[in-house]
């Protein structure tokens, strides 16, 4: 096996609702629970390199809080050196942003973290280039 190749076992626990949920998804697309694993890993890594390798990076970061729990609006005006573009949509009794970012990772990671730390908050980093 190539150098690049090699691979490493580590032992993870997970909650049991997930384990199943992992079990149902590997037998549906008839894969093992390390492929899937491992290809859930490598996504969660590439969504999230602009926390740990210094880049020019361009994104979706999709924001989703509970009306009136975020603080995006103030964000909006502090990070628009990077934020391109944005929508704001209702839906149910959510707020959602959607930020065209793009720009050096450390000022998209600084964003990232400045909506983590809102409360009521979820965001997801979609990177549109590699």
């Amino acid at each position: 096996m190539p150098a690049g190749k090699r691979k490493r076992r580590f032992g993870i626990s997970v909650p049991e609702e997930l384990a199943e949920a992992l079990d149902k998804l590997a037998e549906v697309l008839s894969a093992d629970r390390s492929r899937l694993v491992n290809e859930a890993l490598r996504a969660f890594l590439e969504d999230h390199k602009h926390h740990i390798v210094p880049h020019e990076c361009t994104g979706l970061l999709i924001v989703v809080a509970m009306p009136g729990c975020s603080n995006v609006p103030s964000l909006l005006e502090e990070f628009r050196d990077v934020i391109q573009g944005y929508n704001h949509f209702h839906t149910h009794s959510f707020c959602i942003e959607v930020l065209f970012v793009s720009g050096p990772s450390a000022r998209v990671s600084a964003l990232h973290g400045a909506v983590l730390r809102q409360p009521g908050c979820s965001v997801r980093y979609v990177p549109l280039c590699h």
